[in-house]
């Protein structure tokens, strides 16, 4: 089961790994790397949701290499 993360530490992982951010419509941030893609909500603490969706694009985009 995956927990909720602050908002910091999951777009540092997001660094991390190679993906760049854009803005997306209002408080949404859209992190993207090749053709992985992963849209977030800017706020203190992200959803485990978002953090499974963010965490499986990590993964799967360093597989890639």
């Amino acid at each position: 089961m995956v927990k909720p993360m602050k908002h910091r530490d999951l777009a540092r992982l997001l660094k991390q790994a190679g993906f760049t951010p854009r803005q997306g419509k209002g408080d949404h941030e859209v992190w993207s790397k090749d053709a992985h893609q992963v849209v977030l909500t800017q706020t203190r603490e992200v959803s485990p949701g978002l953090v499974r969706k963010a965490l499986n694009a990590i993964e799967s985009a360093e597989g890639e290499r």
